[in-house]
């Protein structure tokens, strides 16, 4: 049993377009998506939550309805399969979606996202190739268009891209293929699958890896900053960098009235301006040295705001967030011998330390060679093998 457009001309035309504009619809939607957060938010208030469940509950009933209508032979091992399909959501849900509600409902839109257009491209892909390779091409497709879009997030001020939202991303497009191959399509079938169709997957593969080893090499890699009265926490540059950066972002902000009133979100700032990084860990810092407070563990917000006076000084100074000498001599007292205690920020705690990047680069490169060879050594011989 499959799911099939009547028209096989019209199929041949509408999967590959619907994917290509689905892609680009995904990418180029991102800066506009904490738009979407905010109206929804400020619109259900307090039943934001319950908004949230009704549209998960909403999307389960169709997907029990599809089922029922769609599977007509082997149902018990089908309906077992969909149990395990819907078990890997609820890992999903549970071990990458945010506590956050606000958040999870963003998280939870690209994790849709993601999966249908898994489906898309599978069908673009599925008279063409096998549908065991369909559905591999589908995946790598589909994480290559989450680094794209979690690539532009990370160039742009208005939106975050981080290695969980991808993996978010890649898991919506797994449990798409998994949907399609373990419920879908019948199981213990043996598709005929040619060299050729095998080298072009090695290339496509090789190709994945390079551009998974750049996403993270360049959009996910870090430095440790290291101070013995601190701790340590994770940047986006060096130690010697952040206080360079320093001099510079004082001379620049004190220099443009329009600038500092965005900055202190007194004026909204462009959505498709370019990242400041320097800006960006100031206000996680910032923000995470507040929450403390407001918690009551004052330990923490004591070294959160030590980061600050001595790494970010511009941004809370100008921004008329820097706390007064009093406040800090009364935390520190009540802190009391917790501060001699090592402190690990959480901020920007998923970039990557690559303390030698040669070496990182000679991996990478060396494992898409070898899957490069790959394609030409599995492939040789000319005859169509089982898959």
């Amino acid at each position: 049993m499959t799911i099939s457009v009547k028209n096989s001309s019209v199929r041949r035309v509408f999967f590959p377009l619907a994917s290509l504009f689905f892609s680009v619809g995904i990418v180029f939607s991102s800066p506009y998506i904490g738009m979407l957060r905010d109206y929804l938010s400020s619109s259900f208030g307090d039943y934001f939550n319950l908004f949230l469940y009704i549209l998960l509950g909403i999307a389960l009933i169709e997907m029990a309805l599809f089922l029922s209508v769609h599977i007509k032979t082997e149902r018990l091992k089908r309906y077992a399969a969909a149990g395990a399909v819907a078990l890997c959501l609820l890992l999903v849900r549970r071990g990458l979606i945010s506590p956050d509600s606000r958040v999870a409902l963003i998280e939870l839109i690209h994790f849709a996202e993601y999966g249908i257009l898994s489906l898309l491209i599978f069908y673009a892909l599925k008279g063409k190739l096998s549908k065991w390779l369909a559905c591999c091409w589908s995946v790598m497709l589909t994480t290559t268009v989450g680094m794209s879009d979690e690539g532009l997030q990370w160039l742009l001020s208005s939106r975050v891209g981080e290695f969980r939202d991808l993996a978010i991303d890649a898991s919506g497009g797994l449990i798409g293929q998994l949907f399609l191959l373990l419920v879908i399509f019948p199981a213990g079938i043996k598709y005929k699958v040619s060299p050729r169709h095998i080298r072009s997957f090695f290339l496509g593969l090789a190709l994945f890896i390079l551009l998974g080893g750049l996403f993270i090499g360049q959009v996910q890699s870090g430095y440790w900053i290291e101070d013995n009265t601190i701790g340590r926490f994770k940047s986006h540059f060096t130690s010697s960098k952040l206080r360079q950066l320093q001099g510079e972002r004082l001379r620049l902000w004190s220099q443009s009235p329009l600038l500092l009133r965005e900055i202190s979100g007194s004026e909204r700032e462009p959505l498709w301006r370019m990242e400041d990084f320097y800006l960006t860990e100031a206000r996680c810092h910032t923000r995470w040295r507040n929450q403390y407070e407001e918690e009551g563990d004052l330990y923490r917000a004591v070294k959160e705001n030590l980061i600050l006076t001595r790494f970010y000084r511009p941004y809370i100074s100008l921004t008329h967030q820097q706390w007064e000498r009093r406040r800090v001599q009364d935390y520190l007292k009540k802190a009391g011998k917790q501060m001699e205690q090592h402190y690990y920020s959480i901020c920007f705690r998923y970039l990557y330390h690559l303390p030698r990047k040669s070496v990182y680069w000679l991996l990478v490169f060396s494992s898409a060679g070898l899957t490069f060879s790959l394609a030409f050594w599995w492939a040789r011989g000319g005859r169509t093998k089982d898959l």
